[in-house]
């Protein structure tokens, strides 16, 4: 009979445990590092919309390093770890230009696909938002028509082109004007719609698409920020960017779009605004998400109210955004 002693066993355990965090940890530093070339393949890219994660793991990896094993490793884990905070903190710690104190127009995106557990809940939240413009992403025209019926503020200005397909239909509470940038390609329209009245005149721009956790949504990814690009640079008023465009912040090509248009993160100041995926657990629930929606503004305009939520029973959490024009603009 063979029989195992306890220290060997427990020995045993450790360098195990020694070695998966050392692979675990390894592993997070590449990614850490690789995110910042995103460019060079669409799996960085990808790993970028993770920071957060990737800096929970690497914090989770420092401290229990340092307390099963010797060695200089947590140094590089926690090195790594401090990157991604880097990224994150203006979540909390960013500013945005002070509001002139009029009155602004609220905004309301959500992201249905592929359903809802209470349609009636969805339709009576998005009914009674107040929005002066709804963007329902993931839906059709049919799904969203209770919220046109007899009595109601709003009609739909914009929806998919087949009545079949999933896509964004937008509802305004007036008839506002669209203009459709389709991407090359692909032909995914890129809506730019214009908001407002006496004075007060903004054009929001959003697109619907999927993380790109392949090379060819990465690629659909890339023609839609390009189009997204095309709708901002042409317009005529003041843009904001709303919606789930398919990539966080921190990916490359959301940088390249906030540096070709010269827009800023119209998020930061109001901390980790995670929409996706919605998560039940305990107190660490509304943390798990990731920011997949973006809300990106031109200087003359700033957010008055930037929040998310309810749970509407989707696999995302709703955003609402009131726009007001900045001080100076």
């Amino acid at each position: 009979m063979i029989s195992y002693n306890e220290t060997g066993v427990l020995a045993g355990l450790r360098t195990a445990l020694i070695i998966t965090l050392f692979i675990g940890g390894g592993l997070g530093v590449v990614l850490t590092l690789a995110a910042f070339f995103g460019s060079a393949w669409w799996l960085f890219d990808y790993a970028a919309n993770f920071r957060w994660h990737l800096f929970w793991g690497l914090i989770a990896a420092t401290i229990v390093y340092t307390l099963v094993a010797r060695g200089f490793a947590w140094i590089v884990f926690l090195a790594a770890a401090l990157v991604n905070a880097w990224l994150i903190v203006p979540l909390w710690m960013g500013t945005q230009p002070t509001a002139t104190g009029e009155d602004g127009i609220r905004v309301v995106h959500a992201d249905v696909y592929p359903g809802v557990d209470d349609s009636d809940f969805l339709l009576r939240w998005l009914y009674e938002s107040d929005a002066d413009l709804i963007l329902v992403a993931g839906t059709t025209a049919d799904r969203v028509r209770p919220l046109i019926a007899d009595g109601s503020p709003y009609s739909i200005v914009a929806s998919p082109d087949r009545p079949d397909t999933p896509g964004i239909v937008a509802l305004g509470t007036e008839d506002w004007p669209v203009d459709i940038t389709y991407t090359e390609g692909l032909a995914e329209p890129v809506y730019r719609i214009t908001v407002g009245s006496n004075g007060e005149v903004i054009d929001v721009v959003t697109a619907w698409g999927d993380l790109a956790s392949n090379s060819k949504e990465a690629d659909r990814l890339a023609a839609r920020l390009d189009a997204v690009t095309v709708a901002v640079t042409s317009a005529s008023h003041p843009v904001a960017v709303i919606g789930d465009l398919g990539a966080t912040r921190w990916t490359h090509g959301m940088a390249t779009l906030r540096d070709t248009t010269g827009m800023r993160d119209a998020t930061e100041g109001f901390g980790y605004l995670s929409t996706w995926p919605v998560s039940d657990f305990l107190l660490v629930g509304g943390w798990i998400g990731i920011p997949v929606d973006v809300v990106l503004m031109t200087d003359e305009i700033t957010p008055l109210e930037l929040k998310t939520g309810p749970d509407i029973g989707a696999d995302h959490l709703p955003m609402t955004v009131v726009i007001g024009p900045a001080f100076g603009s």
